[in-house]
């Protein structure tokens, strides 16, 4: 079991990652790989914010129930912290989000997937979209058309 390739799954606190989590968990079945779900929280605690504790509890539950390892850790460089654990694990494909900032952002400072993509040659990066909010439709009459 030591020899199967690993798929890393990397987490925040929200609802896009259950998404992430079932894609790599495809992933892992599809390569028969382990599946290592990995939660890094900025700063000394991944308890600093009251919600994360439940927010993480359903989605290590839910890690579980996909087979995963969910792995949860702080530290002060979340990007740096990621590599590591790449590196500890010798990880061959990393399932990411899309981060919610924007370009400008992403020139002034590189964004953590491109970080990693930089920093472990031999690895698999996917970054999956942010799936678009719905749009709104209007309030319509049943009789009226748009334009």
């Amino acid at each position: 079991m030591e020899n199967q390739p690993k798929v890393l799954v990397c987490i925040t606190i929200q609802g896009n990652s259950k998404r992430l989590i079932e894609k790599g968990a495809k992933i892992a079945r599809e390569n028969a790989a382990q599946l290592h779900i990995l939660h890094v929280e900025k700063g000394m605690s991944i308890f600093q914010k009251p919600e994360s504790a439940t927010l993480l509890e359903d989605l290590f539950k839910y890690g579980k129930e996909l087979g995963g390892e969910v792995h949860f850790v702080s530290d002060q460089n979340v990007s740096s912290r990621i590599i590591a654990f790449i590196r500890d694990m010798d990880v061959a494909q990393v399932v990411l989000g899309e981060t919610m900032r924007g370009k400008l952002f992403k020139l002034l400072k590189r964004d953590i997937s491109s970080h990693i993509s930089s920093e472990a040659k031999d690895l698999e990066v996917l970054v999956l979209e942010r799936r678009p909010k719905p749009k709104e439709l209007p309030n319509l009459k049943s009789n009226e058309i748009v334009t």
